[in-house]
């Protein structure tokens, strides 16, 4: 048990190495076009709007709070806004929110 699971950590290092390692050797010397590079530094941005945002519509009790906060979180970021300015401008946002359709509603 202890071997298969040993040979299965080395197997998933190796193969986690050469997807990376390949790519540097096959590239080595060459300058990827503007396009290229342009298009690779959007990834990270899209692949993380794609893992919150369903999380984003189902974080509080109404949608329309959460909304507003995505909303809120996206102007800053865009406005290039330190992360911590985010995060604690939009949960104070969607705080104030909250309490005002609890108590208004």
């Amino acid at each position: 048990m202890m071997n298969k699971a040993l040979l299965m950590i080395i197997l998933t290092g190796l193969v986690t190495y050469l997807s990376r390692f390949v790519p540097v050797l096959v590239y080595k010397g060459k300058e990827p076009s503007r396009f290229l590079r342009s298009f690779l530094e959007y990834i990270p941005y899209s692949a993380l709007v794609a893992l919150l945002f369903p999380d984003i519509l189902y974080s509080t009790s109404s949608i329309f709070t959460a909304l507003l906060g995505g909303i809120f979180a996206s102007i800053l970021i865009l406005k290039q806004q330190n992360m911590i300015v985010v995060v604690a401008g939009t949960i104070l946002l969607v705080y104030i929110l909250n309490f005002y359709i609890e108590v208004g509603g």
